[in-house]
């Protein structure tokens, strides 16, 4: 069987007869990011082939009714030998394609090659992972005559998608996973396609199938390896969602873990469909035992709020900014001597850290104590505390070197853990920051001018960490340098200005990205709980966006910083 083949050069193939369907727009600026309608209200029509068709009319009414979701493709599996019809498999990979496809005759007889610019591909799993850019794929098929009709006899399984049909036929499900601790719900976000009877039934699926490869060895799930649905069906009824899973493997749990279990699944139904209020879990078509309440786990955390009191500096010294005064803080030891920048705050609020000088220093510091230094290296990157305590940064200078230390282990400063990234080694590294949940980190970089958002997973022995996953990368536009987590899969991020103009993005693993109002001379930012909470700073005033628009909100203040 042929299989996708990626280039890695963009080529300028056109040819008379190819398919074209407009996809693409301009980068959108809207109140920020709207709830998502994960409904299909588009029923799209699949015509079959005719009769004596040419191969390019087949090739091309085959990829136009890869969107027949609803009835497994039946439509498209005309386009194909019965033998191919039979074997095809859409759902192994969706690739997403921008504006057009171009078809031109292949090297054997009576095969064809196609070209597609691509933007994005996602995986059986729901994976969706940005493509680089100017990224194309190359998709060979083979045809020969059935019964004297042409028909496609050998082409890759999965489906070529345009951006716009595929945004309408896909719709993005949150996956909870738990963080180490099983505090926290670490969200996976996966593109299932819109089969509304079948939702309950793919995302059950998905779970059991482990989270995506970045967040393998940083996420839990309470779920027990191997375990698997017992038929592929989960029948809603008036709300209750009933869950077979193989009866073996779930007997063999505590109750504490089929609590943590439904918990888990429960959290993704409720977030991802407003059809299930309750769940099941069912072996050999039987209720398994809950336990009682006084035998209830912790609920799930999801999308930690943060105080809304930041830390800032005044007059080099560390104060606090809660929306509408600063203060001081009560024992505080000066620290205009060291030359502070990018302080940074504790989950708690009682532990600080920040850059001195040059940015070669990472200094902690808390009320009565004196600042001592935290970490040293060569251009590092603001200071984020992790919600265990641990503070983290990363060398700036293409080492690929990522430090986290624990600044009050036991009363005293810990031993800092130093990790060696490979996928760093040769970037600059611009901003480290780690989530709320603390399985994750956004590693904002740049090599030859062009810069890149990433998340990775932090995989951790303890507390202490060991190394972080391969990341996904985020789609986003121009050249950010800095960013904040803004969300619980939302980031903000900007590059920098003392003079020029200044646009706020976005970014996020469902949606485009999307961009404030730009401010001239934006040097620091700051997000809060919610969209709706970031903090654009210049050199002297701190602004907050109201309805897409900038207001000024403090003056002589710089570098305000939510907890993290």
């Amino acid at each position: 069987m042929t299989v996708w083949a990626m280039a890695v050069v963009v080529l300028l193939l056109a040819v008379a007869g190819c398919a074209t369907i407009p996809t693409d727009g301009p980068v959108g600026k809207s109140d920020p990011l709207s709830p998502r309608d994960n409904s299909v209200n588009i029923d799209f029509q699949q015509f079959g082939p005719v009769d004596g068709a040419a191969q390019e009319s087949i090739i091309r009414g085959f990829i136009e009714s890869g969107t027949g979701i609803s009835d497994d493709f039946q439509v498209a599996r005309q386009y194909l030998t019965p033998g191919l019809a039979q074997s095809w498999a859409p759902d192994k990979r969706t690739v997403i394609y921008k504006d057009t496809f171009s078809a031109k005759p292949g090297t054997e007889k009576d095969s064809f090659v196609l070209t597609l610019d691509v933007l994005s591909t996602v995986d059986a799993d729901g994976v969706r992972t940005p493509a680089a850019e100017g990224a194309t794929t190359s998709v060979e098929v083979k045809m020969v005559l059935v019964a004297g009709q042409w028909r496609i006899s050998e082409t890759p399984d999965g489906l070529l998608l345009t951006e716009a049909t595929f945004q309408t036929l896909f719709s993005p499900v949150s996956l909870y996973f738990y963080d180490p601790t099983f505090t926290y719900g670490v969200p996976d976000v996966r593109w299932l396609a819109s089969r509304t009877s079948r939702t309950a039934t793919a995302i059950v699926r998905t779970m059991l199938n482990g989270p995506a490869p970045y967040l393998q060895g940083a996420v839990v799930s309470a779920f027990p390896s191997g375990i698997a649905l017992e038929r592929d069906s989960v029948p809603v009824n008036n709300g209750v969602a009933k869950v077979g899973l193989t009866a073996q493997p779930l007997l063999e749990t505590s109750v504490a873990q089929r609590q943590q279990m439904h918990t888990q699944l429960l959290m993704t139904f409720q977030k991802s469909l407003n059809t299930i209020t309750e769940l099941q879990l069912l072996a050999d078509d039987r209720e398994v035992d809950m336990g009682g309440a006084d035998q209830a786990v912790l609920p799930m955390i999801i999308d930690r709020p943060v105080s809304a009191t930041q830390i800032a500096l005044a007059k080099n010294e560390l104060v606090t900014y809660d929306g509408t005064k600063i203060a001081p803080i009560a024992n505080m030891p000066s620290v205009a001597g060291l030359l502070p920048s990018a302080p940074a705050m504790s989950y708690s609020g009682n532990n600080f850290a920040f850059l001195s000088g040059a940015g070669n220093q990472i200094y902690s510091v808390s009320p009565g104590k004196q600042p001592t230094v935290a970490v040293a290296g060569n251009s590092l990157t603001a200071p984020s505390f992790a919600p265990n305590g641990w503070v983290w940064t990363a060398a700036g200078d293409g080492s690929g070197e990522v430090v986290a230390i624990n600044p009050d282990d036991g009363g005293t400063m810990g031993k800092p853990v130093i990790l060696t990234v490979p996928w760093l080694v040769g970037q600059t590294v611009t901003t480290l920051r780690i989530s709320r949940d603390g399985a994750r980190a956004l590693v904002i970089s740049q090599a030859n001018g062009v810069s890149t958002v990433n998340i990775t997973g932090i995989f951790k022995s303890g507390d202490v960490p060991k190394e972080l996953t391969d990341p996904i990368a985020i789609a986003h536009s121009g050249t950010a340098t800095l960013g904040v987590w803004a969300g619980e899969s939302t980031l903000a991020v900007m590059a920098p200005s003392a003079a020029d103009l200044v646009t706020v993005e976005f970014l996020d693993l469902v949606r485009s990205p999307l961009q404030l109002d730009p401010l001239k001379g934006v040097q620091w930012l700051s997000a809060g709980s919610g969209v709706r909470n970031v903090h654009a700073q210049t050199a002297t005033e701190i602004f907050s966006n109201v309805g897409n628009h900038w207001e000024v909100a403090a003056k002589e203040l710089r570098q305000a910083s939510f907890s993290g």
